[in-house]
């Protein structure tokens, strides 16, 4: 990891990009046979063609490699990297080890590019020559490929300076797409990589948790992905538990601690200590509020993360429909709370309704 030498929070100095820079795609795969083949033609079918595509296998027992070895024999810029299992971060840094590009592009092996992505991006970087970090807006489907909403993941998306609001909001940046979503310039990444491999799974989140306190975020507000939710992803949680909660929790420790030394290692003590606690995110009070109701704890035992939560200054930025079930549902009964929570944010065509004629409700009113 490189270290910056500077004691000011401030993005780094990027230079200009080349006339057609080279993006390097990162593909980790385990066990996605099924879907490795769709994943990897929406790569190649890119309106931008300087690209490089860097696929790890982390052990698949599938047959995910004949899949991939197929795809070289009719694209050379395709190239395989077996390896023994060893989690996401590994396969990423094992993938970035192999790249040469200027723009580093993360794509899951279930995931689907439209075909502009890759240009969209490019002027993402072009726009704003400060920006660092290129993110764009994501479409759900299920795994055979259906859409599971209708409209984008995100209403807005993160954008610009960050890295004062992340130091004060726990280390967060809120409205950051999937891994799909997500490219680096090489300047940036090299701050980054390599991920700690102790994180086997989620190791993306660690380069959306680095990147803002480096570098400019630059947006683009179109559907550029279609992020699968299936059975086998870690992201399709289709049912909210207290133990799901709980080990989050844990999980968002870990990189929390992963935040301040990072901080530590490019600008110091100071400005790492200067961190806030994950409270003061409002996704982890959002998560700490929906553990209090799970476990069903009094509401005197809850009052102060409820107040926490809506209190916060991102709670409006939430949809109508959430801020009413948080706001409002803390006077409902846990059962009946678990029930109004599981229609919002459940992914069927009833759940989809009930969100939809809540906020048309209170955009009426």
């Amino acid at each position: 990891m490189q270290q910056l030498q500077t004691q000011n929070l401030q993005p780094i100095e990027l230079p200009q990009l080349p006339d057609r820079p080279l993006i390097s795609v990162l593909v980790p795969n385990y066990n996605y046979a099924k879907y490795i083949g769709e994943t990897l033609d929406s790569a190649l079918q890119q309106t931008y063609t300087n690209f490089e595509i860097i696929v790890c296998d982390d052990g698949s027992k599938d047959n995910s490699c004949e899949v991939i070895e197929s795809y070289l024999q009719k694209d050379s810029r395709i190239k395989l990297i077996r390896k023994l299992n060893g989690g996401v971060a590994t396969a990423l840094n094992t993938a970035y080890s192999h790249t040469k590009g200027e723009i580093i592009c993360i794509l899951d092996a279930d995931d689907i590019w439209m075909n502009n992505k890759l240009q969209k991006i490019l002027e993402v970087f072009r726009l704003n020559p400060k920006c660092g970090f290129a993110i764009h807006n994501v479409i759900q489907i299920d795994g055979q490929g259906n859409l599971l909403k209708s409209t984008p993941m995100f209403r807005r998306l993160a954008s610009g300076w960050m890295g004062h609001s992340a130091l004060q909001n726990g280390g967060f940046v809120d409205n950051i797409p999937p891994a799909s979503a997500l490219s680096i310039r090489r300047e940036v990444a090299n701050y980054i990589f390599p991920l700690n491999e102790a994180f086997v799974r989620n190791a993306d989140s660690l380069i959306f948790r680095f990147a803002p306190f480096i570098t400019v975020i630059g947006s683009a507000p179109d559907v550029l992905s279609k992020f699968r939710l299936h059975g086998s992803n870690t992201t399709s949680q289709t049912t909210v538990t207290a133990d799901f909660l709980e080990k989050e929790q844990v999980t968002l420790a870990r990189v929390h601690q992963e935040q301040k030394q990072f901080l530590q290692k490019i600008y110091g003590t100071a400005i790492a200590d200067s961190l806030t606690d994950l409270h003061f995110s409002v996704a982890v009070c959002h998560d700490l509020y929906l553990l209090a109701r799970f476990k069903h704890l009094s509401k005197l035992e809850r009052r102060t993360i409820h107040q926490q939560l809506v209190t916060h200054p991102n709670f409006n930025n939430w949809s109508v429909a959430q801020q009413w079930l948080f706001r409002w549902g803390e006077y409902l009964p846990d059962n009946i709370f678990q029930k109004w929570f599981d229609l919002i944010y459940g992914q069927s065509r009833l759940k989809r309704l009930v969100k939809e004629l809540i906020d048309r409700k209170f955009a009426l009113t």
